[in-house]
């Protein structure tokens, strides 16, 4: 849906600059008069660029004015001893969004008027800043016993005004510990009448976006968000990639190594918020460090999707190259370890409480470094000894190999002209102790 003309988004992005350098302090220092350069969106690039560790540690001088804490913390600058992004929110924004809607007669698409959506929402980014809206309940997502009991009544019977839950948000590392919560009790969860599930948090990998979907009769949605803005990317029936949703705001893709604005390719994800959508903490021209492939021109939204392809500080790149730099993400290599049985796994939070049984829901263990320029190398811990099962550890391995270059025509070209290669390990249990967090930005 376009929730904006292009005429309608530059006008609110002058706004929202001219706004930004009159009442924040850092971009009133930081950009002197070049911020008048900005006509529109195709101007925007007149203006520095917004890093994670900029707004991290000047925070402070990126709000409006004094106010007292109300928003969420970016759970991608969450570093060690360093103190959090704090992203502030202020009711003003959620009300601006409404008046604007209401102004325009835009009501949120919903096929199924009379249909009950349940948002199990995860409380660590904040406290929600807008109260449920009539097709909806709300719970927190705790990982306790009664959490778990609570969201089967909820999804088993109906409202007291005879609505089903047909609906379900839920964090991705929740749901997995709830369906196999599901299949240790023997629910048949078909029986929920749920249609439609919306992940946030992290990306399903294909194995338990099916394994989901199936277990609960219902269509599976990839939701991709970041805690520093309100607005979600859903993905698109038409043409399969994700566009932003709303409130509306400026996305920019810019490579990796130059900060330019791309047209086509692979690059980082830059966001600007929109007043008065975002009036309390406005960050323009933020540098997400998601990594996301730009689709083709889609005929449904109007404009260029994009697909995530992994952190940039987490993936091997080709040094100096534009258009698609990724010789190794770690979210190719999660997709498919996912779905391998032989794969050791982190403990999930629910499996050490005692909750859920499954060793299967935790994230699977690995490490991606390079040791040198152009040379990816994947360590992988099974769940058995290698020496004494040789052959499946093989097979393993060279399967992933398989899958990492039909994920990666840079790796593939680099092996071809014999300038990169790529080594896949593979060794016993207890021997890798890194953990890939939050692989979908």
């Amino acid at each position: 849906m376009a929730w904006l003309t292009q005429d309608e988004r530059d006008e609110l992005l002058r706004h929202t600059v001219a706004r930004a350098a009159r009442d924040i302090p850092w971009y009133r220092e930081r950009w002197g008069e070049s911020w008048r350069e900005v006509q529109g969106v195709d101007t925007l690039g007149a203006l520095p660029l917004l890093t994670k560790d900029e707004a991290t540690a000047h925070q402070h001088l990126l709000l409006a004015g004094p106010s007292a804490y109300v928003g969420t913390l970016s759970s991608g600058t969450l570093h060690g001893d360093r103190p959090p992004l704090r992203v502030l929110h202020s009711a003003a924004e959620s009300e601006a969004w409404r008046t604007w809607m209401k102004a325009r007669d835009i009501r949120a698409p919903s096929p199924h008027p009379a249909e009950l959506v349940l948002d199990v929402r995860a409380m660590h980014h904040g406290l929600p800043d807008a109260p449920c809206p009539p097709d909806m309940l709300r719970i927190p997502w705790t990982p306790t016993p009664n959490t778990l009991r609570l969201l089967l009544e909820l999804l088993s019977h109906p409202q007291p005004d005879g609505r089903r839950v047909t609906g379900l948000i839920m964090g991705s590392g929740a749901l997995m510990a709830f369906i196999a919560w599901l299949f240790e009790r023997g629910v048949e969860a078909r029986t929920f009448q749920l249609r439609h599930v919306g992940t946030y948090g992290f990306r399903l990998s294909p194995h338990w976006r099916a394994l989901v979907g199936d277990a609960l009769g219902a269509e599976v949605y990839d939701n991709f968000s970041l805690s520093e803005f309100a607005t979600p990317a859903l993905q698109c029936a038409g043409c399969g990639h994700w566009h932003w949703h709303a409130p509306p705001l400026v996305a920019e893709v810019v490579d990796v190594h130059t900060g330019r604005p791309l047209e086509e390719g692979v690059g980082v994800q830059v966001l600007t918020g929109l007043y008065p959508f975002v009036q309390a903490m406005p960050l323009i021209r933020y540098w997400t460090g998601d990594l996301v492939e730009l689709g083709p021109p889609c005929a449904t939204a109007g404009e260029r999707g994009f697909r995530f392809r992994g952190r940039a500080s987490q993936c091997v790149l080709e040094s100096g190259t534009t258009g698609d730099p990724v010789l190794v993400s770690p979210q190719d290599v999660q997709d498919f370890l996912e779905g391998r049985c032989e794969v050791a796994r982190h403990p999930h939070a629910m499996e050490l409480l005692g909750l859920v049984r499954s060793p299967d829901i935790g994230a699977v263990k690995f490490e991606l470094d390079a040791p040198a320029p152009n040379h990816p190398r994947v360590s992988v811990e099974l769940r058995f000894d290698p020496h004494v099962h040789p052959e499946p550890a093989r097979a393993l391995a060279g399967a992933l190999a398989e899958a990492l270059l039909r994920a990666s025509a840079p790796l593939r070209r680099l092996e071809a002209e014999r300038r990169g290669t790529l080594e896949v390990h593979v060794t016993g249990p207890g021997r890798l102790t890194r953990r890939w967090s939050k692989l979908d930005g």
